[in-house]
């Protein structure tokens, strides 16, 4: 009972983390989009990225964690700092891609770099573990997890950034409902993939005495969710502070006009 608790904690752990990873992502790129320079968006773009790679890595690594393996789990330790550079890499030139234009192709190429980073650093972290006897990988499912981040991400990335989510009066239902996609994705991916490596027929970790697990969920499902509620904060405390300090013209240029003066209201009196 006390083990199913904690599979379940640790799943939902990494629904959190996905949850959280992606509000920063579609967030950052948002903010970034408006602006001219294009030097003036490498750091949103970064920390687009970073929020994005991070989390792919934190969900995986609880998503194991939550498996009932009869044997202590570990890591090889070059896989955390490869793994992380190959998805911030991919990340990046996701969101690079999106604050730069909008436009169809842009969507589906930013969609297709998300799913490779995906893929990446799940598949990565299922090899990291020197599993024994060996993975066993069932093809149609590994194919169907492929096929399913290439669409949910794509699809996610235009409820994103379409002229709905924009413009439109209910671009906040578009955005949420770009999130949660995002996150379903990533979620769904990562667990078709797990079923589709055969995990039930191993006995063995080689590299269960170099990075171990247990201290790697904590920082995954304890560390990593703080930083990223943090970080949330400080983008919806920035959202807000632009829209107090600049009141939009109808026709959407923002305008820096004073505040109209207040006439003071005189009382007669006998």
């Amino acid at each position: 009972m006390v083990a199913g608790n904690w599979s379940v904690l640790l799943w939902s752990m990494a629904v959190i983390v996905a949850m959280l990873s992606s509000h920063l992502f579609i967030a950052w790129i948002r903010r970034a989009q408006g602006l001219q320079r294009p030097r003036d968006a490498i750091g949103p773009a970064a920390v687009s990225g970073g929020a994005l790679a991070v989390g792919l890595s934190s969900a995986m690594v609880l998503a194991l964690g939550a498996e009932r393996l009869a044997f202590p789990l570990g890591y090889r330790w070059p896989a955390l700092p490869l793994l992380l550079v190959v998805a911030f890499a991919l990340s990046l030139g996701a969101a690079w891609s999106l604050i730069r234009r909008q436009s169809l192709p842009a969507l589906a190429g930013a969609g297709l770099l998300m799913a490779l980073a995906s893929l990446a650093v799940q598949v990565g972290w299922l090899q990291a573990a020197g599993f024994r006897p060996g993975l066993i990988w069932n093809l149609p499912l590994a194919a169907g997890a492929a096929t399913a981040a290439l669409v949910g991400y794509t699809a996610a990335m235009w409820l994103a950034y379409s002229d709905g989510s924009s413009n439109g009066a209910r671009r906040t239902l578009w955005r949420l409902g770009a999130a949660t996609l995002m996150v379903l994705t990533m979620v769904a991916s990562q667990e078709v993939l797990i079923t589709a490596a055969g995990l039930p027929v191993q006995i063995g970790s080689v590299f269960r005495g170099e990075l171990s697990s247990t201290w790697l969920t904590l920082v995954a499902g304890a560390v990593v969710p703080t930083v990223m509620a943090l970080m949330v904060l400080d983008v919806a405390l920035r959202n807000h502070g632009d829209s107090q300090r600049n009141r939009r013209s109808p026709t959407g240029v923002e305008l820096d006009l004073p505040r109209p003066r207040r006439r003071r209201r005189r009382y007669w009196t006998l």
